[in-house]
C-alpha cells in the first residue's frame, strides 16, 4: 500500500460512526499495524482537534463548530407572547410589564394537582391562537387510544372569549397526541405547549428532557407543564426542572378555593419580579380565572397561618398566611 495521507485517513474518517475503534478501522481498510504513518496522522488530528481519543483504542470524531457572530443580533426583537389573563373581571398578572420572553425561550410551570397549572396553559394558548402558530400536546387531552377527549372538549368551550376555528372550520392550533419524545414533534418558530410532561421515577432525567425541548424549539417559544408536591419549592426533579428554564413558575394552594402563582425564575425582567406571588380563583370548571391579583406573606404570621399568643400559638386571623399586596 502507498504511504498514508491524512487526507485519505480524514476520508475513510467521514464515513465512520462518531465514536469508532481504531483496530476496526485499520481492519477495515487493511491498514498495517506497524504503521508508523498511519499513527503519525492520527495523533496530528487529536493536535488539531479532529478526533479525542477515549481510551482502549477508542475515539471520537470532535464535530466542528462555526463562532458565532453575537453582534449580529436583533436586541429589539422580541416574542409576541401573550399572557393569561382573566376575561370575567379583566384582572391580570401585570407579566406584560415585567418579563420580556424571546425567540427560543422555555416557560416552565410547575405545580400541584387540580390548582390550575393546567388552567394556565391552556389560557396562554387561548390568548395566543390568534398571534402565533401554536402546538398542543398533551396526556389528558385524548383517550388512551387517541380518540378526542368529550372533557376537554368541554373546558375548551367554556373557555368562550377564544374563536378556537378559523374562517374555514379549521382548527387554529393544531392538537397532537405525545406522551415522551417531545422535541421530535416541535416545529421550530411555533408556540408549543407541552401540558404535562409525566416522568415515573428517575425525576432528575427530566433535565435533559427540558434541554431537548428548548433546542428543539428554535425560533419559537416551548412552555412545559410540571407535576410539584405541595411545599416544595421546586417540580418533581428538583434543581433539573429549573436549569433550562427561562421563565419558571410554582403554582400552590391558597387555601381551599385558590391558587398561589409564585415567580421562580426570570432570565430577561423588565424590572425585578423573582419571588413575588399572585392569588388566582379557577372558575367555569377549570377553564377560566378569575380575581388575579398581588399578594404577600401575612405580617402577623409570616406564611405559616399560626400566630404567637402568650407562650402558645393561635390560628392567624388571615387563614391562608397571605394577604393581599398593598396598594394593589
Amino acid at each position: 500500500m502507498a504511504e498514508l495521507t491524512k487526507a485519505q485517513v480524514e476520508i475513510w474518517l467521514d464515513k465512520e460512526e462518531e465514536e469508532f475503534s481504531i483496530d476496526k478501522l485499520r481492519a477495515k481498510y487493511k491498514i498495517d499495524p506497524n504503521s508508523d504513518n498511519f499513527h503519525k496522522v492520527i495523533s496530528r488530528l487529536c493536535i488539531d482537534k479532529r478526533l479525542k481519543r477515549l481510551g482502549r483504542g477508542l475515539y471520537r470524531k470532535i464535530k466542528p463548530i462555526k463562532p458565532i457572530r453575537w453582534r449580529d443580533a436583533d436586541e429589539t426583537k422580541y416574542y409576541d407572547f401573550r399572557w393569561p389573563k382573566s376575561h370575567s373581571d379583566y384582572s391580570t398578572f401585570g407579566f406584560e410589564d415585567t418579563i420580556n420572553v424571546s425567540q427560543n425561550d422555555l416557560v416552565v410551570i410547575t405545580g400541584v394537582s387540580n390548582y390550575g397549572k393546567s388552567t394556565i396553559a391552556l389560557n396562554i394558548l387561548g390568548e395566543n391562537v390568534d398571534v402565533n402558530p401554536c402546538i398542543l400536546m398533551g396526556n389528558e387531552y385524548a383517550t388512551l387510544d387517541n380518540l378526542p377527549s368529550p372533557k376537554f372538549k368541554r373546558r375548551m368551550l367554556k373557555m368562550d372569549w377564544v374563536e378556537w376555528a378559523d374562517g374555514e372550520d379549521e382548527d387554529k392550533f393544531l392538537l397532537l397526541p405525545v406522551r415522551k419524545d417531545y422535541e421530535d414533534y416541535i416545529e421550530g418558530g411555533k408556540l408549543t405547549i407541552i401540558d404535562w410532561i409525566n416522568l415515573t421515577d428517575n425525576f432528575y432525567k427530566i433535565g435533559q428532557v427540558l434541554e431537548d425541548i428548548k433546542t428543539a424549539t428554535g425560533q419559537g417559544v416551548s412552555v412545559a407543564v410540571l407535576q410539584k408536591e405541595e411545599g416544595a419549592d421546586l417540580g418533581r426533579g428538583k434543581g433539573f426542572t429549573r436549569d433550562m428554564a427561562d421563565v419558571y413558575f410554582n403554582i400552590d394552594p391558597l387555601g381551599k378555593l385558590e391558587s398561589r402563582l409564585t415567580v421562580g425564575k426570570v432570565k430577561d425582567p423588565k424590572r425585578p419580579i423573582e419571588g413575588r406571588m399572585w392569588a388566582f380563583r379557577i372558575v367555569d370548571r377549570g377553564a377560566n380565572l378569575s380575581n388575579i391579583r398581588e399578594i404577600e406573606k401575612c405580617h402577623i404570621c409570616w406564611g405559616k397561618m399560626w400566630k404567637k399568643y402568650g407562650n402558645s400559638s393561635v390560628p392567624c386571623d388571615c387563614k391562608t398566611g397571605y394577604v393581599n399586596k398593598e396598594g394593589f
